[in-house]
């Protein structure tokens, strides 16, 4: 079983009846004004949630952050993977052409379709991917009762 986790943004394409960003749409920039351009965090990273051989599998990217800045939480049954990437502040004045590089916090959380034991959770970070390894939490056999 594969889950798709997906992220949107801007404003729903119904919204939309002038075109995409950046023009966007006159009358709904104003009613909605919360649902122009992104989706208000600047820090968005795209998440891969798995199953497999009884294991649950989280993966995100999340380039150029710190391993001291990512935390990974179970509560309730959810899974939340939160960090930040602090803007780098260069000493002289730099005329960019293009600047893409996002910085901020993120927060992603969802829930889990079962149980996970939470104290064989397995979490590496390489190459700017983090993988969380959550294994099942082991069921107890159905027990068949006779009725006499």
């Amino acid at each position: 079983m594969t889950l798709a986790l997906s992220r949107r943004h801007g404003r729903p394409w119904w919204m939309t009846t002038f075109g995409r960003e950046p023009w966007g749409d006159v009358f709904f920039d104003r009613l909605w004004p919360e649902w122009t351009g992104e989706t208000g965090e600047k820090l968005t990273p795209s998440l891969d949630f798995s199953e497999k051989d009884g294991k649950y599998f989280l993966t995100a990217e999340l380039p150029g952050i710190n391993r001291d800045d990512i935390a990974i939480k179970i509560e309730d049954g959810y899974v939340t993977v939160s960090g930040k990437k602090e803007e780098k502040i260069e000493e002289k004045e730099s005329n960019y052409y293009l600047k893409e590089t996002r910085y901020g916090s993120f927060s992603r959380s969802f829930k889990l379709p079962g149980k996970v034991m939470e104290d064989k959770i397995e979490a590496t970070y390489k190459d700017g991917v983090l993988t969380v390894m959550m294994p099942h939490e082991e069921e107890s056999p159905v027990k068949k009762i006779e009725i006499h």
